[in-house]
């Protein structure tokens, strides 16, 4: 049976976070993009991106790329600094209790929305019952929401069905976003956001779907937040033009997948910044683990057969540019404690092993219908082809328009399909969005009485116990193969640090609005 509910709200939550662009520019003049100011004074922080924002409603605001949108516009309860470390942002400081079911917020109290009205308790109350009744890209980041109280004006108490393992991240994202209670549920909030953040959207200067212009609110409860005298946010068709705007000075900074445009980008003068941690793998994702749409993948020799068929190496070599590229079989990266060296190469390049395990399962070969777009190079699709057709597994490339191609993937339409697909920014969030029935990445709502013990028994866990959980979990997907991941992607953050100083953040593909500051 085919599913399609969840769609709406998986993409912002993982999407391409190597695949889609970012970029930043600071210093711009106020008579166009002409370089950087070098100075706090007239800077302009001008982020490009090939993502356009869908709403700006804090509910429908997706994760990945569209968070440094989200971040000008809004505040959150709590903030995430760069290292990961959580610190009082909205929020001065939470308690847990009744076995971690119920959190209670102190608030400040010096805090107003853009439209005037004031920040307390009941705004915080308004704004969770809104997101938890909505069906945004993150929703699940307050699943089992069961009431919200005000306190007092500035206290403020949520209790949950089942604890969250990831509450106080996710009110440091999406679920921690606060916009004036009168603006929830007004059509108007999709295209102009109404938050507590440091800056304000300006209207006559914006084009929807093209150029985003925020300027910083007067009377905002911290300046020291408000660094540039504008943050401008770009949209670009594709890498192409972003790596354009990047060596002409027109954006400063910006995610490059290209191994050309990072080596465009370095002869230019920009400086290439690497995240610690890898945040995307590219492989195969096997929706149909029952053989529901293709019988022959339900058998599990069959999907590991699939496994041994990949030359990994090489893929990641046409793809990346590189030789011996990350290689892993993990949906889990090394940052994590469920990341198992021993697994890393769980599989390999073994074609008689492939084709042996296809006899023993009584399968001579079958054909695999899969989504392609132009996201992918030809290079690697190739490659698959040709892999895969060594043990008898035709594959027929269905041309999906890149805006169709997610959707598409996630409304059940295909059994199998190749990704690149993020790795972060929590274990459990990793396990919410792949693994669980109700999953987004699992359109098929393929379930297993092992797996699903494992992650129904992770709430009420200890941290240690978690750690135990995710690993047997990260044991059971490479064992059975729901996903195939073949090696990491390299995240290259372009910047022109003449014109703007940034700091990466931890388990993110983008920085975060903060971590950017005018060079002076």
């Amino acid at each position: 049976m085919k599913r399609q509910q969840k769609f709406s709200r998986t993409v912002g939550a993982v999407v391409l976070t190597a695949l889609a662009l970012s970029g930043c520019s600071a210093g711009a003049g106020e008579n166009g993009n002409e370089g950087a100011s070098g100075g706090s004074a007239d800077a302009i922080l001008s982020v490009g991106s090939t993502v356009v924002p869908q709403s700006w409603d804090p509910a429908d605001i997706g994760d990945a790329n569209y968070k440094p949108y989200a971040q000008a516009a809004y505040d959150s309860l709590i903030l995430r600094e760069p290292d990961g470390e959580y610190v009082p942002m909205l929020a001065e400081s939470w308690e847990f209790s009744d076995e971690n079911r119920t959190i209670t917020l102190d608030l400040r109290d010096d805090v107003t929305f853009s439209d005037g009205e004031p920040f307390d308790a009941d705004a915080v109350v308004a704004n969770f019952e809104h997101f938890s009744a909505g069906t945004g890209p993150l929703s699940t980041q307050l699943d089992g929401f069961e009431s919200a109280e005000a306190i007092d004006e500035f206290t403020v108490e949520a209790t949950f069905v089942n604890a969250i393992p990831d509450l106080v991240y996710n009110l440091s994202d999406a679920a921690g976003r606060m916009a004036s209670p009168a603006s929830l549920g007004d059509e108007s909030l999709a295209t102009v956001p109404v938050g507590t953040g440091p800056y304000v959207m300006d209207e006559a200067s914006t084009v929807q779907g093209s150029t985003y212009v925020l300027t910083p609110r007067d009377g905002y409860w911290n300046p020291e937040l408000q660094e540039f005298d504008a943050v401008e946010f770009r949209i670009f068709e594709d890498e192409a033009a972003l790596i354009n705007a990047l060596r002409s000075g027109q954006v400063d900074a910006g995610n490059l997948t290209s191994p050309d445009n990072v080596l465009s980008a370095r002869e230019a003068g920009l400086s290439i910044l690497n995240p610690e941690a890898h945040i995307s793998w590219f492989g195969l994702i096997l929706f149909d683990r029952t053989g529901e749409m293709v019988p022959e993948l339900a058998d599990p020799r069959v999907r590991e057969a699939l496994a041994w068929a990949i030359d990994r190496e090489t893929l990641a070599e046409v793809t990346l540019g590189i030789d011996n590229g990350t290689i892993d079989t993990q949906i889990f990266n090394e940052g994590s404690t469920a990341w198992s060296e021993g697994l890393a190469d769980r599989y390999h390049y073994d074609v008689d092993k492939a084709k042996e395990l296809m006899a023993e399962a009584g399968v001579d070969g079958f054909t695999l219908t899969m989504p392609v777009s132009a996201l992918f190079s030809q290079g690697m699709l190739t490659g698959v082809q040709n892999n895969l057709a060594e043990i008898g597994v035709e594959v027929v490339w269905e041309d999906v328009p890149s805006q169709a191609f997610i959707g598409d993937m996630l409304s059940g339409n295909f059994a199998t399909s190749v990704m690149v697909i993020g790795a972060v920014p929590t274990d459990w969030f990793v396990v919410q969005s792949y693994l669980a029935e109700s999953a987004a990445w699992n359109p098929l709502g393929t379930t297993d009485e092992e797996l699903q013990s494992l992650i129904d028994a992770i709430p009420a866990q200890s941290e240690e116990e978690r750690v135990e959980s995710f690993r047997q979990i990260n044991e059971f997907v490479v064992e059975n193969n729901w996903f195939q991941p073949w090696f990491w992607a390299e995240e290259n953050f372009a910047v022109n640090e003449e014109a703007v100083n940034v700091e990466l953040q931890l388990q993110q593909n983008v920085p975060s609005i903060y971590n950017y500051s005018p060079v002076s």
